[in-house]
C-alpha cells in the first residue's frame, strides 16, 4: 500500500512541476503609446503587448479622450501576445486613458490600465474601416487534457498493481 501511496504522490508531483506555464497568467510587457509618455502627434491605434499569447474572446480596449468620449474605432485585432485597437477622433489636447480587459490563454482575464498625453489637437473621426478576421489563439486546453489523461493512467495502473498483488494472510 505504501507503493500505491508513494506512485500517486510522485505522479502528482510530476504533473505538478511539469506544467507551470498552464498556471501563469499573461503580463502586460510593453503598451505603445507608452504608459505615461507624451506625443505632439495623435496615435492611429493603441498596441498592447504581452509576455504570452493571449485570446481574442472577450478582448476590450476602450481609449478616452479628456472630455471622456472613447476614440477607440474599429475591430480590435488579437494575433498571438499583441492586441491592437485602432484609434480615431483624437482631436483633444491632454490626458487620454487606456483600459483593456484582456482574456489569457488559461482562460483568466487580465486588467491593464494606462494612459497617454497629446499636446496638439488631431484630426476629426473618420468612418471605420471594414477589417479582417483575424485567428484566434490556441489554449490550454490540449495541456489540462493531457495532464488529465495522464493522471488516469497512474491512477488505472495504481490499480493493476495493487490488485495483482496477493492478500497478506
Amino acid at each position: 500500500m505504501r507503493r500505491l501511496y508513494g506512485l500517486l504522490v510522485a505522479s502528482l508531483l510530476v504533473l505538478v512541476v511539469s506544467t507551470p506555464t498552464a498556471a501563469a497568467h499573461a503580463k502586460l510587457e510593453a503598451m505603445t503609446p507608452a504608459d505615461g509618455s507624451t506625443s505632439a502627434a495623435p496615435p492611429t491605434k493603441v498596441t498592447l503587448r504581452f509576455n504570452e499569447p493571449v485570446s481574442s474572446t472577450g478582448a476590450e480596449v476602450v481609449v478616452k479622450s479628456p472630455t471622456g468620449t472613447n476614440v477607440a474605432t474599429g475591430k480590435i485585432d488579437v494575433v498571438d501576445n499583441f492586441v491592437t485597437q485602432p484609434v480615431d477622433g483624437l482631436v483633444d489636447v491632454g490626458k487620454y486613458t487606456v483600459s483593456a480587459r484582456i482574456v489569457s490563454a488559461d482562460g483568466h482575464p487580465i486588467a491593464v490600465d494606462g494612459s497617454f498625453t497629446i499636446t496638439h489637437a488631431g484630426h476629426p473621426p473618420t468612418p471605420a474601416a471594414v477589417s479582417s478576421p483575424t485567428a484566434e489563439s490556441g489554449s490550454n486546453v490540449v495541456v489540462i487534457v493531457a495532464a488529465v489523461l495522464v493522471m488516469l493512467v497512474v491512477v488505472a495502473l495504481a490499480v493493476v498493481i495493487v490488485r495483482r498483488r496477493p492478500a497478506p494472510q
